[in-house]
């Protein structure tokens, strides 16, 4: 715009006036310029990219994800671990030779002396079927936890999706209302200059004007970086698409609604907690399964090359001379361990109830926020604008007081933005917690 010239007194009320008058609008009004700067253009212009969308992005990143895979392929690794653990273990294959000769008349000879004897033969350690039942159960509890680590995961990465969306769609909206705020600010401090010379402002007040341009240049590089930030991380889960436009201004997300106590079982972190607890029980079945005495046999036969051959079979069977402190301290390790799962299902539904409670807190403060800064802060500065236009009308005060009321509008605006991604933020929370079944 071309630097407007000095005008008289009233010329220059009339232009302050014209130039508050557009700055000072409400949240609403900030949101349709958006809009309207990112509205698709007319036939002709050049065609728009689709816009990413929350629900796309989601669906997007619903896809292959290397950690859920991760996790199935861990349960699938349990699955064929549980088989093995059924089974009885190999036999054993035993050659062998006794009593070799290396000194006297028959030294180094194969088949002088007749206590020389070639041995094969099969053994195996028969272990019980209970034994390896209870160790299989012990594995497949393993394999369930592993497959609600892969649910838990993809709610988190819908979660992570939500989240990161937001900060993008957040910064997004700063830019296209800073770029405004940015314009609009040097209309008026065009205005502020012009309006020195017939003492309507002062020179102190330009400055602080060129000072306040220069802050909101600063918030818009912090919001393009937060901008990238976000599209770096969502392209974690959905690839090139978080390239894509994203909407001009954060949607209303609705939170869950049903009571969160009757959904609380069903979260993925919590019956991960259970699988656990179940596969340390199962480990308590293992160990006191340990305290059965396993029976190994073996059979063998003895050629001897110039006398008769001879079969030879026997049985082990081990001595708990020390079962006090070896197979039941084992017991009660596995016991512990089962204690000590028990008690994290219970931390988890504690923090689960905590943090749904955090983010229904937080949701509520920001929606009281937000209703606050439309009903009480926006028509207090209309209210303060009007009373401020009237004076400088009455030929009375300066711009300062018009000046101030901007920059309060341009924190006022940027206050609201942050306190809507606050509040879709806590809503994101919140279904994570409660699921999409609550809402």
């Amino acid at each position: 715009m071309a630097e407007l010239p000095t005008p008289p007194r009233n010329c220059a009320r009339a232009s302050a006036c014209l130039a508050v008058a557009l700055l000072v609008a409400s949240p609403a009004d900030a949101v349709a310029a958006e809009n309207a700067a990112l509205s698709p253009q007319p036939a002709g212009s050049a065609v728009p990219r689709a816009v990413l969308d929350l629900e796309e992005a989601i669906a997007m990143a619903s896809g292959e994800q290397p950690a859920i895979a991760a996790f199935e392929r861990e349960a699938v690794a349990s699955d064929e671990a549980a088989i093995a653990a059924r089974s009885l273990p190999d036999l054993r294959l035993l050659v062998g030779i006794q009593n070799f000769p290396i000194t006297g008349d028959n030294a180094f000879s194969p088949t002088e002396d007749f206590m020389t004897m070639y041995m094969v033969g099969v053994m195996r350690e028969q272990v019980r079927r209970s034994k390896r039942e209870a160790d299989a159960a012990r594995i497949r509890a393993e394999a369930l936890v592993s497959r609600r680590q892969a649910s838990a995961q993809e709610r988190r990465i819908r979660r992570d999706v939500m989240i990161v969306w937001i900060d993008g769609v957040e910064a997004r909206a700063k830019q296209t209302l800073l770029a405004r705020l940015i314009a609009d600010l040097r209309t008026g401090r065009k205005v502020i200059e012009a309006s020195i010379p017939t003492g309507g402002s002062t020179p102190s007040l330009a400055l602080q004007a060129q000072s306040q341009i220069a802050l909101q240049q600063a918030q818009l590089a912090d919001a393009e970086r937060a901008e990238a930030r976000a599209r770096a991380e969502l392209a974690r889960w959905i690839g090139p698409a978080a390239s894509l436009p994203l909407p001009a201004s954060i949607p209303d997300i609705e939170p869950p609604t049903a009571a969160m106590r009757g959904l609380l079982p069903a979260h993925p972190e919590l019956l991960v907690a259970q699988a656990e607890q179940e596969a340390a029980v199962r480990g308590v079945d293992v160990a006191r399964q340990q305290r059965e005495r396993d029976v190994s046999w073996q059979i063998s036969l003895g050629l001897r090359p110039e006398f008769g051959h001879m079969v030879s079979a026997q049985v082990s069977v081990p001595l708990q001379l020390n079962r006090r402190n070896r197979q039941d301290r084992l017991v009660a390790e596995a016991q512990a361990r089962a204690q000590a799962a028990g008690l994290r299902l219970e931390d988890t539904r504690r923090d689960l109830l905590r943090r749904f409670s955090v983010a229904a807190a937080d949701y509520a403060g920001a929606e009281a926020e937000l209703g606050r800064i439309n009903q009480d802060a926006i028509p207090s500065l209309e209210s303060a604008f009007k009373a401020a236009e009237a004076r400088y009308a009455g030929g009375g005060g300066t711009l300062e007081q018009p000046f101030e009321i901007i920059r309060d509008y341009v924190e006022l605006t940027i206050q609201s933005l942050e306190t809507r991604a606050k509040r879709a933020r806590a809503a994101a929370e919140m279904i994570y917690i409660a699921g999409e079944a609550g809402r």
